[in-house]
């Protein structure tokens, strides 16, 4: 096993088709006094897909680089959306 960590990928078609369901069904329960809670939710279901790792090909550190990594390009596309978005018309 080698301590080099996955940073990222390129996605793939079966990523971008989980990416688009598990962000469907987060708009679907996210309402403004629910958002805390579909970010708790969602934090429990990332740990308990950690849990599910092959800890023979990973160690704990390449898991959380993996991670950390994936909530700052989560971060990254959210923000430059929002940057990149155009207003109403004056």
């Amino acid at each position: 096993m080698t301590d080099t960590p996955i940073k990222s990928m390129a996605p793939n078609a079966d990523d971008r088709a989980l990416h688009t369901d598990i962000t469907a069904l987060i708009k679907r329960h996210l309402t403004p006094d629910t958002q805390e809670r579909v970010l708790a939710v969602a934090a429990q279901v990332v740990g308990q897909v950690i849990a599910m790792q092959d800890q023979r090909k990973m160690t704990r550190a390449m898991v959380m680089d993996l991670v950390l990594a994936n909530i700052e390009a989560g971060n990254r596309q959210v923000i430059d959306s929002l940057l990149n978005a155009k207003g109403p018309k004056q």
